[in-house]
This record gives C-alpha cells, sequence and structure tokens, in this order.
C-alpha cells in the first residue's frame, strides 16, 4: 500500500490541457505563419481559429504536415529549428480531439500576439524589383514541363566596389504563394541576357547560370525571411554585379502584385572568409513511369580543409528523401543532413549551430531516393510520365556554403566542385553507336 501511494504521488494525473496552456504551444510553433501577413493562408491566433478548424488541424499534425519541417533527428543540429517536440504535438492533437476545452468560462480566452518582424541591422541595403510582376493565378504550361512556378528577376546592383554581405533577407507582398527565394550574384550580365531574351519581366527559367547555383549567395524560404551567416564568414560580391533571384511559387487562383525587395546585411570582411559553393547530388535522373525506390549516390572527396557553415537541399517532388553524410580521413562518419520526407514546397537552408571542419580527403555522400510511381503523393504528373531530366548544377543535389582556410583552398574547392559537377553529366551515357555511310551506288 506505501509502494503504491509513493507511486501516486510521483507520478500526479495531468490536469487535461485547455486554452490557456496550449496557447502557449501555438505561439510557438504556428503564429508566425499562421497570421494576417503570414505565409499560411489562415490565422490560428485566437481559441475560435483552432476550434472551429479542429478536425483539419489535428489530421494535419497527425500526419506531420505542420509545422513544416524537413529535416529528421539523424543530422546535426540548426538554427532556427521549426520541428514541433512529440509531447507538444500529442497534447495539442488530444486537445483537439476533445473539443477544443477553452477552460475558464467566466474569463475570455486570450488572443495570441504574433512575433513583431526582426529589425534590420544598421546599413543594411535594400533592393527592390526594378518592375511589377505579378504572380499568375494558375500554373503556366511550358514547353518542356521542368521548371513549372519558377520565375527569375535580375537586380542591378550598380555596385562600383566589392559588397561584403553577412545576411539576405526578402520581403514580400504575396507571403502565401513565395516558397523559395534563392540568390546568386552575376558579374558578366548572363542574367540579363537572359532577360533580354524574354519580353516579360524577369525570365521563365531556373536562376542557375551556367555551373553557378542559384542558391550560392543565400536562400529564404517559408518560415525563413533572413539568412545569415556566422561570424567570421561572408559573401563577396564582385564590382558591377547583379543579383540573379530565382522564387518558386504556388499559385492562388488569383493574380497577385508583388513589390517585392532584397535585403543586404554588411559584413566587415577584416577576420572574415568569403563563402563559396560546393555541390554534390546527380546531373541526370531517367526513371520510368511507375518506377519506385530508386536510390542513386553521389560521392565527392574534399581536396583541401572545408568549413561549412550550412547546407541548401534541392530536389524534384519524385524525389521521396535524401541524407548527406561525410567520412573523415580517420574513418569518422558524420551525418551532416537527413531528410526523411522530402517536400521541396518547404526548401530552404539549414545553419549549422557549430561549424562542421571538414579535412582533405573527406568524402561527402549524397544519396537520394526517389519514387516516380502513382504511390508518391507529390508525384506532379498524375498518372506518372517516364523521367528524363538533366541538369548541370544538379537535379537533386545539396549545396554546400562554407570556406577554405585561404582564398586558395577555396578556389581550389570550387573549381573541383564545378569540374564534379561535368564529370557527373558523363557518367552512364551509353556510347552512341556511328551510323554506317550510305553505299554508293
Amino acid at each position: 500500500m506505501l509502494t503504491l501511494l509513493c507511486c501516486l504521488l510521483a507520478n500526479p494525473t495531468a490536469e487535461p490541457d485547455t486554452w490557456s496552456t496550449i496557447a502557449p504551444i501555438v505561439a510557438t510553433h504556428c503564429a508566425d505563419c499562421h497570421q494576417d501577413t503570414g505565409a499560411a493562408p489562415f490565422p490560428l491566433l485566437c481559441h475560435d481559429d483552432l476550434s472551429r478548424r479542429r478536425r483539419f488541424v489535428a489530421e494535419i499534425l497527425r500526419r506531420q504536415l505542420m509545422p513544416p519541417w524537413l529535416p529528421g533527428d539523424g543530422g546535426l543540429p540548426v538554427h532556427d529549428d521549426r520541428s514541433m517536440p512529440e509531447a507538444e504535438r500529442t497534447r495539442l492533437i488530444s486537445w483537439l480531439e476533445a473539443g477544443a476545452p477553452v477552460g475558464n468560462a467566466a474569463e475570455p480566452p486570450t488572443t495570441i500576439t504574433p512575433p513583431e518582424p526582426k529589425a534590420l541591422p544598421p546599413g543594411t541595403v535594400t533592393v527592390p524589383l526594378k518592375e511589377p510582376f505579378s504572380i499568375p493565378a494558375e500554373t503556366i504550361e511550358n514547353e518542356h514541363r521542368h521548371h513549372q512556378d519558377t520565375w527569375t528577376f535580375v537586380m542591378p546592383l550598380e555596385n562600383d566596389e566589392p559588397m561584403h554581405v553577412q545576411g539576405v533577407g526578402w520581403s514580400t507582398a504575396a507571403p502565401a504563394a513565395i516558397h523559395t527565394v534563392t540568390l546568386l550574384a552575376d558579374d558578366r550580365c548572363r542574367g540579363r541576357n537572359r532577360d533580354d531574351y524574354d519580353p516579360r519581366v524577369g525570365y521563365e527559367r531556373d536562376g542557375d547560370l551556367d555551373q553557378d547555383i542559384s542558391g550560392s549567395f543565400g536562400a529564404l524560404g517559408v518560415g525563413l525571411s533572413r539568412m545569415m551567416l556566422p561570424d567570421g564568414f561572408h559573401w563577396t560580391i564582385p564590382p558591377a554585379s547583379d543579383l540573379v533571384v530565382e522564387l518558386k511559387y504556388r499559385p492562388v487562383g488569383r493574380e497577385l502584385p508583388l513589390r517585392d525587395a532584397v535585403q543586404l546585411v554588411p559584413a566587415d570582411p577584416s577576420g572574415s572568409r568569403s563563402v563559396i559553393p560546393v555541390v554534390t547530388g546527380l546531373n541526370r535522373v531517367r526513371l520510368d513511369a511507375g518506377q519506385a525506390d530508386y536510390t542513386e549516390e553521389d560521392r565527392f572527396v574534399l581536396p583541401e580543409d572545408f568549413d561549412v557553415v550550412a547546407v541548401l537541399p534541392r530536389g524534384r517532388n519524385e524525389c521521396r528523401s535524401m541524407r548527406l553524410t561525410a567520412e573523415l580521413p580517420s574513418g569518422e562518419e558524420r551525418v551532416l543532413m537527413d531528410i526523411p520526407e522530402w517536400d521541396a514546397h518547404y526548401r530552404r537552408p539549414f545553419v549549422f549551430r557549430n561549424v562542421q571542419s571538414l579535412p582533405a580527403g573527406t568524402t561527402l555522400t549524397s544519396r537520394f531516393t526517389l519514387d516516380n510511381s502513382d504511390a508518391n503523393p507529390r508525384n506532379p504528373y498524375d498518372p506518372p510520365e517516364d523521367l528524363r531530366i538533366g541538369r548541370r548544377t544538379g537535379v537533386v543535389c545539396f549545396t554546400l556554403l562554407g570556406a577554405g582556410r585561404s582564398e586558395t583552398e577555396s578556389q581550389t574547392l570550387m573549381d573541383a566542385s564545378k569540374w564534379t559537377m561535368d564529370r557527373r553529366g558523363m557518367k552512364n551515357i551509353p556510347m552512341r553507336t556511328p551510323i554506317p555511310p550510305t553505299p554508293t551506288p
């Protein structure tokens, strides 16, 4: 009897949750996007907002579709972690399924105050879109069908000297439609040439330029309006550069005018290293209609020491999962990034909490599982079609942002990455059989 009493005292029955105990969970994990000016389609700031959608919200939580967070538990810790602990998810689902009890009826339920936008640091440079543009009401079909809901803009900086940038931000007039923003600096007018070729505002292509991958100069995503590099690292934008900005959007059924702008947070270059990209991924994907659970890997050996600060994944929705590991020369293996359930709409950069120092000789392995069957709910084609697609910078890939120990080592890393991009594109390509000459009569 005494033992039973001690157990009951040690594990008292928890009081049922009410709005007053659930509101802090909603404020932490939902309110940033689910507000009037947020990326979500409806607000979740008061008891009524959740109560009238309780079955829907409970099901979305149960399927772990919200809050949107791609990394699993197997990778390294990152900044701005938006994952929801299972204990809080369970409490919120149970409260919704219990009818969303408000609690003390004598006191009106409180309303959550959404977080204030972070103030821009002093000296931040704001560059607006130079021409008005509207996101179309529906997806625009194009001839090759590989870049739907993607638009790229050229934003001249008119900088006479190099710019040193520690952070990038994006402000948008259509937060519910814009999903991913990726940036690239261009000092060779390549983006302008593409823009001039397309008579519309901007152009309907991705933001990659030759072997330069969009996102090398930062990226933003749903719930992330600003990306900051850690102290000691910066991006260097050459003189007379344009920003080439790729927008991934999702039409909402009506035209949405954009009055968007990019923010560039200045950096002190003294004692700081310039960030460069290293890419590992698949340049060619060939999947037959109905082909599922196809897995392929890419390996890249670092020729120099590389301090990695962030990773930006990329993939189409035929991709189901992706994983990035680093095997050090000592034999130690680190899982840098593990995404067990890929969703291209929630692509964003991930900045590591601690800089990852990878010595020369480290093997980066990127592993991708793809599914081109009707069992993949995100397959863009119904019924599935044969997929034959190539991309010099990677159809599915990881872009690692970091720096070598010196400018020379950084250049060696970047050159090796670009050389390997071309080598990947040559793998597994069958030799053409020469056509015999026509006999002379």
